[in-house]
């Protein structure tokens, strides 16, 4: 109770001293003011900071006609995608080149409209022509050109693109100019860019196909029941060493490189599934050609490889790609390889099982097998003859060989974006400051 009463004693103190302050206070800026008015000198004012209201950007970028080029050669022509895909918004180019079209639009400018487009699909075609070796820029261009293509759409005003849209985005649709021909350029241009990711990546693939699933020699006990300490990998690794670790490293390096570019997720599927085609038929021919491949034991380290092949699918969610029925055929050729070949009961379950092998290539494997173990014995003619007459009325190509260069048509959904044009801002690397927010 004694501290309570010195502290309300204190207190009403402090209060007495702030109310003679204030009088004091109130007292001074009377004087200031009597000797302003009177000698017509203002006393120095401290200066007071002035907040600056948040503008509400349309989505929209201001440009010139004759920046047109500038611009192109900022953004498209001199742009290093390695640094961009990491630290930017997936899909920026795009969307600044589509925010330039809607101020076209906008002002109603059909002659910067259309130099703006037609100079982007040249310069992205430049790009391609100029570095279509380098995987990570065709990825990059591959994914912002379905990005400008779906912007195209998705801002149309076209109802049936509408839907996907928030009320915002609706308010952005293009006002002026009906831009539909525009989509089917940028469909040829991305069915073209998309023959050169494929391209690229087979350059990559071939040197390591053939030695990791079938020249590579498992060590012992590596093929068992279910292999362990599959996901262990090494920065860089030997000839030598080229085993199915290799492969999947470069098939993750390529997966991952798409996802960080925005690509449209069925694309990627369709890539891996051309990718999975491309092993599957390089190492089929080459098992084809090869009498010292063909061995029971070479058998089980296919099924094993591909089986490998079969995880890092799950691993990235892609088992519903299509990815896996390309693997068929080499699958059934590892099976033919390990499965009995003796009796007509053979000859029908390897009739049976083998759906996705002509009779051409399985006669062939037939021929070739060459046994390892010293109870086993070559197939005999008369089981191979056995073969033909089963299969003598299946309908099928007589090829032998796989086409190796086959490359399935591609299709590109419509993927709208959910990324508000108002928001996307614009980093100071590009040098593109000559572009104003609108």
């Amino acid at each position: 109770m004694e501290q309570q009463q010195k502290q309300d004693k204190t207190i009403r103190k402090l209060k007495k001293q702030l109310k003679l302050y204030m009088k004091k206070v109130e007292d001074l800026e009377a004087n200031a003011h009597q000797t302003v008015s009177s000698s017509g000198t203002s006393m120095p004012v401290r200066p007071v900071h002035i907040a600056r209201k948040e503008k509400e950007f349309q989505g929209m970028l201001e440009f010139k006609e004759d920046d047109t080029g500038h611009l192109l050669k900022n953004l498209v022509i001199d742009l290093k995608p390695r640094g961009v895909a990491v630290s930017f918004t997936p899909g920026l180019p795009a969307f600044i080149i589509f925010m330039c079209l809607r101020y076209a639009d906008n002002v109603n400018d059909d002659r910067r409209l259309s130099t703006l487009l037609n100079s982007t699909i040249s310069s992205i075609k430049g790009v391609i022509k100029r570095k279509g070796n380098d995987f990570e820029v065709v990825s990059f261009w591959l994914a912002n050109t379905c990005r400008l293509m779906h912007c195209l759409k998705q801002y149309s005003g076209d109802e049936v693109f509408m839907v996907h849209n928030t009320a915002k985005q609706n308010e952005q649709c293009l006002a002026n100019f009906e831009l539909t021909e525009y989509h089917q350029l940028f469909g040829d241009l991305a069915i073209q860019i998309y023959r050169q990711i494929i391209k690229s990546m087979e350059n990559i693939l071939l040197p390591l196909i053939i030695p990791c699933m079938l020249e590579h020699e498992a060590e012992q006990g590596v093929l068992g029941s279910k292999p362990t300490g599959l996901r262990k990998r090494s920065p860089s690794f030997p000839d030598e060493a080229l085993t199915v670790e290799v492969l999947l490293q470069r098939l993750s390096f390529f997966h991952t490189t798409m996802s960080q570019h925005g690509m449209d997720p069925d694309i990627i599927k369709q890539v891996v599934k051309q990718q999975f085609y491309i092993i599957s038929a390089v190492t089929l021919n080459n098992l084809l050609l090869r009498k010292d491949m063909c061995s029971w034991g070479k058998g089980l380290q296919i099924r094993y490889n591909v089986w490998q092949l079969d995880e890092w699918l799950g691993e990235k969610e892609l088992s519903d790609c299509g990815a896996k029925e390309t693997l068929e055929p080499l699958i059934q050729a590892a099976q033919l390889l390990q499965i009995n070949k003796n009796t007509e009961a053979d000859a029908k379950a390897i009739c049976s099982m083998c759906s996705s092998l002509t009779t051409a290539q399985i006669v062939k494997i037939l021929t070739l097998y060459t046994p390892v173990i010293e109870f086993e014995e070559r197939v005999s003619n008369t089981f191979i003859t056995t073969i033909k007459n089963l299969l003598k009325d299946r309908a099928e190509s007589s090829n032998l060989m796989m086409d190796a260069k086959k490359i399935f048509s591609v299709t590109f959904p419509f993927t709208p974006s959910s990324v508000a044009l108002e928001t996307v801002q614009i980093p100071a690397s590009l040098n593109l400051g000559f572009l104003t927010r609108v």
